[in-house]
């Protein structure tokens, strides 16, 4: 294809990316009414509210406010100065519970702590009503004097009591829940025991967007079985999916298995629940609810406040009571960031909530920078260290590499002549190829490249880990204010394009001198553009790969030149008479060749 049709092709390409990026919402690839979710109605609490009142526990690193609408969180404040935002507590308990005004509107029927993180319901999903054992799910609890390490909550009325305790475990980041239930009717009652964590976040904050870095409020859904583990982002809650099996009626997206844990997490924190006791296996269930005003913004899009509701819960099967009989539930909850050490400690699949590539060797080298971490106390050193002994580990696969390259640089004249000799015939030009590659002692480039690919998945773990390291989050380093931020004075991204463009320049040309060419100029263009929005520890990383890189290459070729063998052998491909006058009959027709010293 000429150069002409490919910047042409290229051309058009881009145009449509643009187009279906920023083009028209509506017409032909939209709609002009955005389909809504089939949740319908909910009646989940009573139309008046009993006045509300709060109760503070002070756990290690953290504060919880809980209200007696739900008996639900209201706050959680990190007590931690190195989550301070513009010297306030972070508080992950989101816009939902704390300011339902600040929200487009609920559905009807719906209560304000119908979202809170902690809430428990007690309500069938269907049946007759005169066997449920409450009348709602969002109950006005009364508030018990506390002793500032639990709150206790009662609720009664003719037929049922319920106590819901939260209380400390002694461990950073940890809640104990336990709910016990009665059933005071002279007729058994029925109920299905639900506990979920909840985070409420607008669409212009999660989604990145054209050219720009990942949201830290990116957030997903986890559902974490003894089998396996779901992650859930918005776009598997469109209306339309609504339809598939594993759904259930009402519109709970379910995991197959019984649960470990159900979480709601963002790139740094996460806040799960855990089963430790009740009648039965619980299964872990999420939904992700699309919220905006669609009496005023007919499209989604439109609505500024436009946002979604994370979910997850823990569902345990449907009790029923006998007179007088009561039953206990009990769960663990965690709401703090995904520290490694902490996550371990909590255990039952807590550590699943990091969300790593090649997961086992990700949690190695996770392990060895906190390790580094503990010598030289500074996370941006423990970077260079960890990137420069996974270089070392990795030597043996680049040394391969290196010396490859060297042999088709060095045989790229030669196999230019080959490649003018023999341009109109491509099979003889390949055996003469292969034939001057094996007199050489030269492995195939393909072969030359799998000690890279060898090396991707360690390279690739490297980059999850550095992602999502909330160790670095707002941990300043040389000119970093954050290691989790963007270099605001883009001096990464100008340097490691640099050192990219002098690192091609070492690398031997192959191939279309304009293909190469071009590529000069590309790939230090692509480092530019991608590390103006990365995380700037991510820049630490990527900037000593590629100066140990360039260095290692430059050793290497010194040493292997001082002890280089002598000239590289010329291939010669001869051509055999068939018999008949003077037409010649290719001799590579059948695989042969021969060498000239």
């Amino acid at each position: 294809m000429e150069r002409g049709s490919i910047i042409k092709w290229l051309l058009l390409g881009v145009a449509a990316v643009l187009f279906f990026q920023f083009g028209p919402k509506n017409g032909l690839w939209g709609s002009k009414v955005s389909p809504t979710q089939p949740f319908g109605p909910l009646e989940t609490a009573t139309a008046v509210r009993a006045p509300d009142a709060t109760c503070t526990i002070d756990g290690p690193r953290f504060q919880a406010v809980l209200s007696t609408r739900g008996g639900a969180l209201q706050h959680y404040y990190l007590t931690d100065p190195r989550f301070e935002t513009d010297k306030h507590q972070m508080d992950l308990v989101t816009v939902a519970a704390r300011d339902p005004q600040a929200l487009p509107p609920l559905p009807q029927g719906v209560a304000d702590d119908a979202h809170a993180p902690l809430r428990t319901d007690l309500r069938l999903p269907s049946g007759d009503d005169a066997k449920q054992q409450v009348g709602f799910d969002d109950l006005d609890w009364k508030l018990e004097p506390g002793d500032g390490k639990s709150c206790a909550f009662t609720y009664a009325d003719a037929t049922t009591s319920l106590k819901k305790t939260i209380s400390l475990t002694g461990k950073p980041f940890e809640l104990a829940v336990q709910v016990e239930v009665q059933n005071l009717a002279p007729e058994p009652k029925k109920h299905r025991f639900a506990i979920e964590q909840d985070a409420w976040r607008l669409r212009k904050d999660v989604e990145s967007g054209f050219m720009k870095r990942q949201s830290e409020f990116a957030s997903e859904t986890l559902a974490v079985t003894a089998g396996k583990t779901e992650r859930q982002q918005p776009g598997d809650f469109e209306p339309k999916k609504f339809s598939d099996p594993e759904f259930t009626q009402e519109r709970w997206r379910r995991e197959p298995g019984e649960a470990k844990l159900a979480a709601v997490s963002s790139v740094f924190f996460s806040s799960f629940v855990i089963p430790e006791q009740g009648p039965g296996a619980p299964v872990v269930e999420t939904k992700i609810e699309q919220r905006w005003n669609d009496k005023k913004y007919p499209t989604r899009e439109d609505d500024p406040a436009y946002g979604y509701f994370y979910r997850a819960r823990l569902a345990y099967p449907e009790k029923e009571l006998a007179p007088k009989e009561t039953v206990t539930y009990k769960a663990l909850a965690y709401a703090g960031p995904k520290e490694t050490d902490v996550l371990a400690a909590v255990d039952h699949g807590a550590p699943e909530v990091v969300n790593l590539t090649f997961a086992r060797i990700a949690r190695a080298l996770i392990w060895y920078l906190h390790a580094i971490y503990g010598v030289v106390g500074n996370w941006g050193v423990a970077i260079v260290v960890l990137t420069v002994t996974v270089r070392l580990v990795l030597f043996p696969l680049s040394l391969s590499q290196i010396k490859s390259s060297m042999a088709m640089r060095k045989l790229k004249p030669e196999m230019d002549e080959l490649n003018a000799k023999y341009k109109d015939d491509a099979a003889q030009r390949g055996l003469a190829i292969q034939e001057l590659w094996r007199k050489n002692n030269v492995s195939n480039p393909v072969i030359g490249c799998l000690p890279m690919l060898l090396q991707m998945p360690i390279w690739w773990a490297l980059y999850s880990v550095l992602q999502t390291a909330v160790q670095l989050y707002h941990v300043p380093f040389l000119w970093f204010g954050d290691l989790t931020a963007p270099d605001k004075f883009f001096i990464i991204p100008i340097v490691l394009g640099a050192s990219s463009f002098f690192q091609q320049k070492l690398m031997p040309a192959q191939g279309d001198p304009q293909q190469q060419k071009m590529m000069l100029y590309m790939m230090p263009g692509i480092f530019v553009f991608m590390m103006l929005f990365l995380p700037a520890g991510l820049g630490v990383y990527m900037l000593t790969n590629s100066v140990l890189a360039i260095g290692q290459q430059l050793l290497v070729e010194r040493y292997l030149k001082g002890h280089a063998t002598g000239p590289s052998g010329q291939i010669e491909v001869r051509e055999k008479s068939s018999g008949d006058g003077d037409k010649p009959k290719p001799a590579l027709g059948k695989g042969k060749a021969s060498a000239r010293g």
